[in-house]
């Protein structure tokens, strides 16, 4: 009878969920089942799989196998797509997935005797799904009321990379800033979300923020699974029930502190100085404003890019990043191979180099972070598994040259045709406030420094011999935390004393280094921290050590607040009305420029999408490139800066096609010279040029009659009589 208990129960919170869901999201409630629906299959394929290799989690990995679901067949359609045998298409993408899951069930079959004991871990699976599925719903419903896509960030380029790619079936896909070029970007991110938007009958409209759903369930989801599986091996030893809540605690605590937590910034801004005047965003300039210096860095974490809307290269990366550390820690928790087939062909180091080179793909900063650290954990887990020093250093070599062979098996074809501007690396000659980098680092750095030292006191007091005889003794999880606290402290270090050199100079030339290596600190300064918390007070400790260890968990706890505060914010408390996310994706574009709105309308459904469309150029951030970026039409030169940084010259100035598209557009806007501006029509293949609120304001000798003598005017509409009309001429 209890045995059937159970399984009522979770059908019940399933059928609880979707129907809050339904009520909750509306018209969105269809477009979120779909992916939630394609997730679960995709999951499902792969699951034998990852039960295997993620054995040391009590949920088998169910939460990552959604990951390597989605990641493996994409990444295989990538690289075949590159090689021009296969096309990006929903068929072919279906034709992996299958040919994956019939590899999973040969698995299964094969290794049936291992799978007898899932039923202990169901319980676990089903809460995992049910999380997922709650925490998916609750981010679509906060979407919901947030749906555009805007100038504002870099909305405007990534729904232009994805608009792209689901209107092409080749790769690499052709530039749509820079007609007739391919990519120079690392855009492996925006493809994933395309790829789930065709397996999932999903549009570029509704895809774009459901991804955004998904990122922040999973950014909840994947560090509730790793904090749980630190909490076991914490409890390991434990055979109390009570006990077991301490794991569930350490994962919630993870979990949340990833999802909505901040910095001790907002604590003292908003908690304690309750300023009138506070911001979310304020903290992303911190280092540089309040006071004002030549020296502008950038400080952001996921909890901010849940809100922020941005499905940026770094915010898509995070759940690659989060499955990284997960194998991380399998493979410093797992025992020793069984067979010295597995010890040659570990599949989990095999997973680690493919995970390695979708980082790569994904967002390029990220490769030689998680380079560094999967060698460390891999390192010191070689050297506390083999006694043999020959044996310690072969294994680890043997690892790490494997790790480094299936990141080039997987990045080879797209990292051969990348152009990498920024190479190379200058000393800062400037620091960050000291009492800045407390305010934003000061608590995380403290907890990492409280188990250095507990560790470093017990070796003392022991006296076991040799600290490598101590660093064997140590409960593994601790090793492990320990070791990706330390590396998070380096990434806050390393920009304080060098940078890499880009495009941008005097007081923003280190923003963009500490921007992404402080980015991924967050995300392990949180894992470390809510493990060492929770540790401590679930230990044995005199009453003054528990007191400190409450403070700090209690200032700590306080910085979720900063994740709450900003959905408040960008909701309005929910006092709004939610939208639909497919019809008001294009929101801002609809009530901005609706003259271009509906132009643009007529040209998805009139215009090849390969066909060039002339339109105004500009920096970046704005919206001269509207048309490209909502048509997915390449257009002769986008974003000015973005296509610089991408493409810049070794000496960090403007590339000569850049300049020369800049020059040649304005030129055919202003020219009176007919016959010269059907040279460039020819040299650029352009097909249409589009004229509207963009080009009449940036353009002050627009020539329109010019212009309309090149070809037929194939469209001519303006929705009120203050604005001038748009003008679509197909040239002949």
């Amino acid at each position: 009878m209890k045995k059937a208990i159970k399984p009522i129960i979770f059908v019940s919170l399933f059928l609880i969920i979707l129907a809050i869901g339904g009520i909750l999201l509306k018209e969105n409630f269809i477009y979120m089942i779909k992916y939630w629906g394609a997730l679960l299959i995709l999951g499902l394929t792969t699951f034998p799989m990852t039960y295997l290799i993620m054995n040391k989690f009590d949920d088998k990995g169910w939460a990552f196998s959604k990951i390597f679901g989605l990641a493996i067949p994409a990444v295989i359609l990538w690289n075949l797509s590159y090689l021009k045998i296969l096309k990006f298409t929903q068929i072919n993408a279906y034709i992996i997935i299958g040919i994956i899951a019939i590899i999973n069930i040969i698995i299964l079959i094969a290794k049936r005797e291992k799978f007898k004991g899932i039923k202990q871990n169901l319980s676990n699976i089903a809460v995992i799904e049910l999380m997922f599925l709650l925490l998916f719903t609750v981010w679509v419903y906060i979407r919901s009321f947030v749906p555009a896509i805007n100038d504002s960030t870099e909305h405007f380029m990534n729904y232009g990379f994805i608009n792209k790619l689901m209107n092409s079936e080749s790769l690499p896909i052709e530039d749509i800033w820079l007609s007739g070029n391919t990519i120079n970007y690392y855009y492996f991110g925006q493809y994933i979300a395309a790829f789930l938007s065709k397996i999932s009958f999903t549009g570029v409209q509704e895809t774009y923020n459901l991804m955004l759903a998904l990122l922040a369930a999973f950014l909840f989801v994947l560090p509730y699974s790793i904090g749980k599986s630190l909490g076991n091996s914490l409890i390991k030893d434990n055979t109390k029930k009570s006990a077991k809540i301490v794991s569930v605690i350490i994962g919630l605590v993870v979990a949340l502190s990833i999802t909505l937590g901040g910095t001790v910034y907002y604590t003292i801004h908003k908690v304690i100085l309750k300023e009138f005047n506070y911001f979310y965003a304020d903290v992303y300039n911190y280092i540089g404003h309040n006071p004002d210096t030549n020296d502008i860095g950038i400080t952001i974490f996921p909890s901010y890019m849940n809100i922020e809307g941005d499905l940026h290269a770094h915010h898509v990366d995070t759940m690659f990043v989060l499955t990284t550390l997960a194998l991380l820690l399998q493979y410093m928790l797992s025992d020793d191979e069984k067979s010295k087939l597995h010890k040659f062909l570990n599949p989990n180091i095999l997973l680690l180099g493919i995970m390695l080179g979708i980082q790569t793909m994904t967002n390029f900063w990220d490769f030689p972070i998680y380079l560094v650290i999967i060698t460390a954990v891999i390192t010191v887990k070689n050297f506390i598994k083999y006694k043999n020093v020959k044996q310690k250093i072969l294994m680890t070599l043997l690892n790490i040259a494997q790790v480094g062979l299936f990141q080039i098996l997987t990045t080879f074809l797209f990292t051969s045709q990348l152009y990498i501007s920024a190479t190379q690396v200058h000393f800062t000659g400037i620091m960050s406030p000291f009492y800045k980098l407390l305010v934003l680092w000061g608590l995380p750095t403290l907890c990492i420094l409280i188990e250095i030292c507990a560790q470093l006191y017990k070796f003392f007091k022991e006296k076991k011999g040799s600290i490598f005889k101590f660093i064997n003794e140590m409960n593994l999880a601790d090793i492990y935390i320990i070791i990706i606290g330390v590396c998070a402290i380096g990434l806050i270090i390393l920009p304080e004393i060098i940078y890499l050199k880009d495009i941008y100079s005097d007081e923003y030339k280190r923003a963009n280094t500490m921007f992404k290596l402080t980015f991924n600190a967050s995300t392990l300064f949180n894992i470390s921290a809510s493990y060492i918390l929770i540790k401590y007070l679930y230990k044995d400790i005199k009453v003054w050590n528990r007191i400190i260890v409450c403070i700090i968990l209690f200032v700590f706890l306080t910085t979720f607040g900063y994740g709450i505060n900003a959905i408040n914010y960008a909701t309005d408390s929910f006092k709004g009305t939610s939208y639909d996310i497919k019809a008001n994706a294009e929101q801002y574009l609809a009530e901005q420029m609706p003259d271009d709105y509906e132009a643009i309308q007529w040209i998805k459904q009139n215009i090849d999408r390969n066909a060039v469309i002339l339109e105004c150029t500009g920096g970046s951030y704005n919206n001269n490139s509207r048309v490209s970026v909502f048509t997915a039409n390449p257009t002769v030169l986008g974003w000015h800066g973005h296509e610089w940084i991408w493409r810049a010259k070794p000496d960090y100035s403007v590339p000569d096609i850049v300049s020369e598209r800049w020059n040649t557009i304005y030129n055919m806007y202003q020219s009176t010279n007919k016959e010269l501006i059907e040279k460039c029509i020819k040299r650029y293949n352009i097909s249409y040029i589009y004229i509207g609120n963009v080009e009449y304001k940036n353009l002050e000798n627009l020539n329109l009659d010019t212009l309309l003598s090149l070809g037929e005017v194939v469209y001519e509409k303006s929705k009120d009589y203050k604005s001038s009309p748009v003008y679509i001429i197909k040239v002949q």
